[in-house]
């Protein structure tokens, strides 16, 4: 090795200026290359550590990222950082209770400040409490900011009267293409009802970034709830389904679109009924009472003579009475009938079903034609629809079927819209593949070539191949000369002759005088 190296030194000595210089380029091109394919493979990928931070959150943060000496880039998404350290960050700074979107939290406390007044402590408690609120609310899916705002009164043992409510809003900004459900929402608020002492869940609003209400107040006599909603859409797509199950054999999976509306009846009907049927009695008990009785009473002349001692007595009479009486008790027992109805819920109240269905076409000469369908197809479709739907003519159902072409604007655009783009994915493999390529490159174009000159024996590029005697003698006479020709043993006319004779060895003789000068 040492004496290769010694070999191609000597030889790029015998190097013209010229070619010395291009040589020692073209060495500081490959070792520059090198270094750069070094630097870009060892550069790190940036991933986003969070977004839609704000201005102290930032701030804080970027703290931090100082101090751990780790490398981060602010830009207009947010704040990034090296890909690999993206999830340890998030937990690290999540523990220090970073970022505050806005807020603090019990936090606040961990420094205790003998000089705080009972004033600065309250309100401290409540920046506390509306920054936990915000961060539990954050936690939900779908919810990207939330500011909560609380109003909580001073209820002191030393003033006495009517004292005020506490009331709450919450301010949310969702993800962009996401909506919270009413039960989410009654869900937040409750959270907040629950957390704020002698809070009534009537008194939290619960508003978007847009600023409409979330948790208006319903009235629930006329408002069905979530679950009926959901019941009633239910009903709805098995219907459409069913209906379109039915047409999309005969007209296409793609030529029929069907919509229900059902009115379901959710009222809940608790009746008792009794009814009593004259015409069935039977006796349940029968009571008969007879009664005689007879009476006698004593007569003669009252008073006081006939009642004397020594008196003789006075004849008697007496007068006898009879008397019946009877009595007869019959209990009948009337047949009853008692009925407990309650009438079930969710009952189909009325239907209407709307069937758009395509026509046919027919391309003659590359001409598309439509031709729409006869008034029997959709009476026969209008039929099966009725059937499938389970149609009643005393709920007041409606089934209309139409026949119209539909638009193919909106398939050629989706046939034209762009396919998920493979971009990112070819620049990553590119950035990781380039270093390679490109020294591959220098070392096939400039190291080679230079390898292969020095390699090459007669002292390098810079050596002249074996010219004949006629050649070297003309070299020799003509070498130091500014003008060709000048010297008289060598004329023009000659030189002329010999260049033609050998363009070969002419060539390579004036190209060595190029290089020399």
């Amino acid at each position: 090795m040492p004496k290769t190296v010694a070999q191609m030194m000597e030889r790029i000595k015998a190097m013209p200026m010229g070619r010395q210089a291009a040589f020692l380029a073209a060495a500081a091109l490959l070792l520059a290359s090198v270094v750069a394919s070094l630097v870009w493979l060892q550069r790190p990928d940036y991933e986003l550590l969070y977004s839609n931070l704000t201005n102290q959150d930032a701030g804080l943060i970027m703290q931090k990222l100082d101090a751990d000496k780790i490398p981060y880039k602010a830009t207009a998404e947010g704040l990034m950082v090296p890909a690999d350290k993206v999830d340890l960050l998030r937990l690290k700074l999540a523990a220090q209770g970073l970022p505050q979107s806005g807020g603090v939290g019990f936090e606040i406390f961990d420094k205790n400040n003998l000089g705080t007044t009972n004033f600065v402590q309250r309100i401290d408690y409540k920046r506390a409490l509306q920054g936990e609120l915000a961060r539990t609310i954050m936690a939900i899916s779908g919810i990207e900011l939330c500011r909560v705002q609380l109003v909580i009164p001073d209820n002191s043992d030393f003033v006495t009267g009517t004292q005020g409510k506490a009331t709450a809003s919450v301010l949310l900004k969702l993800v962009p293409g996401i909506s919270l459900s009413r039960g989410q929402v009654q869900g937040i608020v409750h959270l907040v009802a629950s957390s704020v002492e002698g809070l009534d869940p009537a008194h939290v609003s619960v508003v978007d970034s847009r600023g409409y209400i979330l948790n208006a107040p319903q009235d629930p006599n006329t408002v069905l709830t979530d679950g009926q909603l959901d019941y009633e859409r239910m009903v709805e797509r098995q219907l459409e389904k069913r209906v379109a199950g039915i047409l999309e054999p005969v007209v296409g999976p793609d030529n029929v679109k069907v919509r229900v509306a059902a009115d379901i009846d959710f009222t809940k009907v608790d009746k008792v009924e009794q009814l009593y049927d004259p015409n069935s009695q039977v006796a349940r008990s029968e009571q008969t009472m007879d009664e005689k009785s007879t009476t006698s009473a004593p007569s003669g002349i009252p008073g006081t003579a006939s009642n004397l001692p020594g008196k003789p007595p006075v004849p008697q009479s007496s007068s006898t009475s009879m008397s019946e009486k009877k009595n007869d008790i019959v209990n009948y027992e009337i047949d009853k009938t008692t009925s407990h109805i309650e009438n079930a819920t969710g009952v189909v109240r009325r239907l209407s079903v709307v069937a758009l269905v395509d026509g046919t076409y027919k391309t003659v000469k590359g001409k598309t034609t439509y031709i729409p369908r006869s008034g029997q197809d959709l009476k026969q479709f209008a039929d099966m629809v009725r059937q499938a739907v389970g149609f009643s003519a005393a709920r007041g159902d409606q089934v209309k079927v139409v026949n119209m072409p539909f638009s193919t604007e909106i398939q050629q655009e989706l046939a034209a819209a762009p396919k998920p783009s493979v971009l990112p994915a070819v620049l990553s493999a590119v950035k990781r593949l380039a270093p390679f390529v490109f020294v591959i490159l220098v070392f096939l174009f400039v190291v080679r070539p230079l390898v292969k000159a020095l390699a090459r024996p007669g002292g390098g590029p810079a050596s002249l191949p074996q010219l004949s005697e006629e050649a070297r003698k003309l070299l020799e006479q003509t070498e130091g000369k500014t003008q060709i020709g000048a010297d008289k043993d060598v004329s023009a006319a000659g030189i002329k002759t010999w260049a033609k004779e050998n363009p070969r060895e002419a060539a390579y003789m004036i190209k060595n005088w190029v290089e020399e000068k």
